[in-house]
This record gives C-alpha cells, structure tokens and sequence, in this order.
C-alpha cells in the first residue's frame, strides 16, 4: 500500500512540472542513452597509494591525507573538482576538514586532462567512468585501518558535485560498481541538477539528469540564485519534488550568488554557454562568506550522518 501511495504521489507531482519530471529523473537513462561498459572501459582503473599525515604537502592531489598521527580511525572526505580542474579553493576545504577530525583526499578523477568539460559524449573522462573511479577510491579506503568504512563522504564543486548525485543512487551503483561500498553522504557546492533540452547546446533534445529518483543516500545540494550556468528554477522544483516522495535530500538557495562562489583564483571570468536553446553569458564570482559559510554547511552535514 505504502509503495502504491508513492507512485500515486510521483504522479500527482509530475502532472504539476514541466518536462523535467521527477518521473524522468531515472538512473535508467545513464544505462540505455549511454554505454556504461564502453564508457567504464575507455580508461584503466585507477591504484592509490595508502595516506599519510597531511604537513603543508606540496603534493596534495590524489594523496589520502590523515589529520594527524593518531591511530584513528578517521571519517574521510573524498573532494573532487569541477570540470575545469583542480583548484587552491580544494586544497582550502580539505584543509577546514583536518580541522574537523577527517581524513581527506583531492581526487583528479581527470586523469591528467587539465579540462574535463564539455557535453556528456564529449568528456575525455566520462560521467560513469568517473563514478567508477570514486567507487574504486571507496573499496580501497575500506581496506586502511586508520580509516573508518562506515564514514566516507564526498563533496564536490560543480561536476564534482554532480558526481555526488550519482554516488547517492544504488541504480547508478548497479551498472557501474556493484561490489563496491556505498558513500555515506554527499554534497554538491553548485552543481547543476538537470539540464532540460537546449542546455548544453542548441541542438540537444534529450533532458540530462545528475540527481536521480531512487536516491536512498543524504544529499546536500547548494545552489546560487544568480547561478545561470544551472537551470535553477527546474532544479529547485524537482528537489523539493523529491522531498515530497521523502528522498533524503537537503538543499539551501544562496541570494544573489554565481556559479564557483569559492573559486578565487576564477573571480571575474566570463564565458558564453548554451542554455534553453540560448546563449547566455556566465560570469563567476568569488564570495568569502558564502565559501565559509558552504564548507562549514557540508562539514555539519556529514557530521549529522555518521
């Protein structure tokens, strides 16, 4: 009866929405649009190398770093980047997660393409290889004694993020990582939840989705108002249609905020994007407050899923 009562809501919902519908929003469709196995298979897997305690490293990417040389073990956030690289804004989080008594890890899941954008076919590491990656990351880490498997997050800007929505569904788990362990939580810093028709270029017919209907982990989804690089109309309609249906996700809409607030080192750019079949100028704007305000919102989040 419970189950019956769900779709019963799914459905009274989605004949309120626009073509994005929460019906839509399927990890079925990563599955039967794209080619999971080719997709996997374009890269090796990955091996990493077991953590050591974080002490000003210039070599922080890619390296699992222990807050300090207790024996542990210790929570871990895995950070991943947006599509444009890794930044000194990912050094600064994992630096507010020591603080906080976790393990951490900046993982460049771009496999040393300096840029990963671009639409979904066209990135030189692609959307499930990446969420392979992470899941490959996650079987390793529950194999380290000073690391607590019950205990990884991950958290992201952007297409990092994005990936989070991907971690939190066990549909997408299934064609990519079955064996592996689940992330606890996960958070998005301005990732985009769906691209309807036209978003990623004029062409394009299909909706893109990058946060899914069967999500049965925590996630956090932190949006800009003034974000144009996101649909974030569409988006927050369908986050607050997945609260509805009782899916665990969170979310909080900062005012009068841009695409990459903690991008420092990108405050000014400006860059012209497809967007509903339009072109649209985004610029981005580094904001002290909300990046503290964001970091300190992901960490408390992850602290209440322990």
């Amino acid at each position: 009866m419970k189950k019956i009562s769900i779709i019963f809501l799914i459905l009274l919902i989605t004949s309120k929405v626009q073509a994005v519908n929460i019906n839509s929003m399927s990890p079925l469709y990563w599955s039967t649009v794209f080619s999971p196995e080719n997709e996997i298979k374009e890269h090796a897997d990955l091996t990493f190398e077991k953590p050591i305690v974080y002490n000003n490293d210039s070599r922080w990417i890619n390296q699992i770093f222990l807050p300090n040389d207790k024996l542990g073990p210790f929570p871990v956030v895995v950070i991943m980047p947006d599509c444009g690289s890794v930044g000194p804004h990912n050094l600064d989080f994992m630096q507010k997660a020591f603080e906080r008594g976790y393990a951490a890890i900046v993982f460049d899941h771009h496999r040393g393409y300096r840029i990963n954008c671009g639409n979904s076919r066209d990135k030189p590491v692609k959307w499930l290889r990446m969420t392979k990656d992470a899941y490959d990351l996650a079987a390793f880490l529950v194999t380290l004694p000073n690391i607590d498997k019950n205990r990884i997050y991950s958290t992201g800007g952007s297409e990092g993020g994005m990936i989070g929505g991907f971690l939190s569904s066990p549909g997408i788990k299934k064609f990519t990582a079955p064996n592996a362990p689940r992330y606890r939580a996960n958070a998005s810093l301005y990732g985009c939840a769906v691209f309807p028709p036209g978003s990623s270029a004029p062409n394009t017919t299909r909706d893109h989705m990058y946060i899914f209907n069967d999500m049965d982990k925590p996630l956090l989804w932190l949006m800009g108002e003034a974000d144009n690089e996101c649909i974030i109309k569409e988006e927050l309609q369908i986050i607050k249609d997945f609260q509805q249906i009782k899916l665990p996700i969170e979310y909080h809409l900062y005012k009068d905020v841009t695409h990459c607030w903690d991008c420092k080192s990108k405050n000014g750019l400006r860059q012209n994007m497809y967007r509903l079949g339009s072109q649209v100028t985004v610029t981005y704007i580094f904001d002290q407050n909300v990046t503290n305000d964001s970091t300190k919102r992901v960490l408390d989040f992850f602290d209440k899923y322990k």
